[in-house]
């Protein structure tokens, strides 16, 4: 179940449950009962499981989110086609949004090819577009901010795919993010790190005092 730390406790309507893969329909159902009981009101699930899930949100302030993948840097007519299809279909089924994870050097070109038709795909709904901080260098955040504008997104959400400890830059990343951080930025700021309670509360102490307006509409992914 989803866990907590005392650092976090007065930061409760920033949380937001990430649902991992392979869930059960029990666990599932599990997990809706605990968002219940703790007012999160965001939920992130594998797009296969949007179905099954939304019965069981459909009367409650519950906005589910379904995940999407683009693992390579280069990105087909055909895999845009592809996944443009399967997000309509979990809209259908009850998704409140996408959130869609690539290569930060695939995202130009999924920017260029889907602009044009984001409004049409995305009406009334919410995109976040997720990128590992690991693969972003200070120099990259103005080009990234203007793509994500361009595409009309939601939300950027930061991941961080692998911890190297005290050897990361992770803290100069998030720092270098939010200077450079533009305020005509459009977005939100979510971030999602896993059950890496360090990693978030060191992003939260960053944006508090450095992009505190971000504060209120900020969500952490917790593995549940």
């Amino acid at each position: 179940m989803m866990e907590k730390n005392t650092v976090l406790e007065e930061y409760d309507k920033n949380l937001a449950a990430w649902c991992v893969v392979n869930m059960d329909s029990t666990d599932l159902a599990a997990v809706v009962n605990v968002l219940t009981e703790r007012g999160v009101s965001v939920l992130s699930v594998p797009a296969n499981v949007v179905e099954t899930v939304w019965p069981w949100v459909e009367k409650q302030n519950v906005k589910i989110m379904a995940r999407f993948y683009f693992p390579e840097k280069n990105i087909s007519e055909k895999q845009i086609s592809d996944v443009t299809q399967r997000i309509n279909t979990a809209f259908k089924q009850g998704a409140n949004g996408a959130q869609v994870f690539l290569p930060y050097a695939a995202l130009a070109d999924l920017v260029q090819q889907t602009h044009l038709i984001r409004d049409d795909l995305f009406f009334n709904k919410f995109l976040s577009i997720g990128v590992d901080i690991s693969e972003i260098d200070s120099s990259d955040w103005g080009d990234l901010f203007q793509n994500l504008n361009k595409i009309n997104a939601s939300a950027l959400t930061v991941v961080l795919t692998k911890d190297d400890g005290n050897k990361s830059d992770f803290v100069g990343r998030i720092y270098g993010m939010l200077d450079a951080w533009n305020q005509d930025n459009k977005f939100d700021l979510h971030f999602a790190f896993g059950p890496n309670f360090l990693r978030i509360e060191q992003a939260l102490r960053l944006v508090k005092i450095m992009q505190p307006s971000l504060m209120k509409n900020m969500r952490f992914f917790v593995n549940v």
